[in-house]
């Protein structure tokens, strides 16, 4: 398999991906391009994508420029690359988004919390679980931003291992 072929079983990877992307608030084509230099592991030319992937040359410098200005790739002599550790990827993913929505959402509490006068209680109460919700998401952020990508997934692994030890095994009796 060349630079320029993924298999078909890859090809479903790199959709799947795709699909998943706009859940979380990416772009599509941006996450199928990502997908595809992600799983050949070597640089690619922009010039393959829209074979490779059925994008139309706009859509791939679209997605290329996306994934450059939130430094997922590079560009290098020799094509497009990014990273190989699926859990740095992830990280920074993440932190784009955080960056975009965590002032967003602190900036619209902080209207609303300046605007609540006479406000149904209910709607207040509501209104400052979120806002909890949103400073103590802000907290661990900032606690978290300095690890790096290999405590992270040490970290998350440890908390996966316990809750399927628990899903599995002494939490099971408490669910039924």
């Amino acid at each position: 398999m060349g630079v320029a072929a993924l298999s078909p079983a890859a090809m479903q990877i790199v959709i799947w991906l795709g699909e998943v992307g706009p859940r979380w608030g990416l772009p599509q084509a941006a996450c199928r391009v990502h997908a595809a230099l992600y799983l050949a592991a070597r640089p690619m030319p922009a010039s393959l994508f829209p074979d490779l992937l059925g994008l139309d040359a706009g859509e791939i410098t679209e997605a290329l420029d996306w994934l450059e200005q939130h430094g997922l790739i590079e560009a290098g002599t020799d094509g497009w690359r990014t990273g190989v550790d699926p859990w740095a990827l992830m990280l920074q993913t993440l932190e784009a988004r955080r960056t975009q929505e965590l002032a967003q959402a602190r900036t619209v509490i902080d209207q609303w919390r300046h605007a609540a006068a006479g406000e149904d209680p209910l709607v207040s109460r509501q209104a400052a679980r979120l806002f909890d919700l949103v400073e103590d998401i802000a907290a661990i952020d900032a606690g978290t931003r300095g690890l790096s990508a290999a405590t992270t997934r040490r970290l998350i692994g440890l908390g996966g291992r316990a809750a399927r030890l628990f899903g599995n095994g002494l939490g099971a009796r408490g669910r039924r």
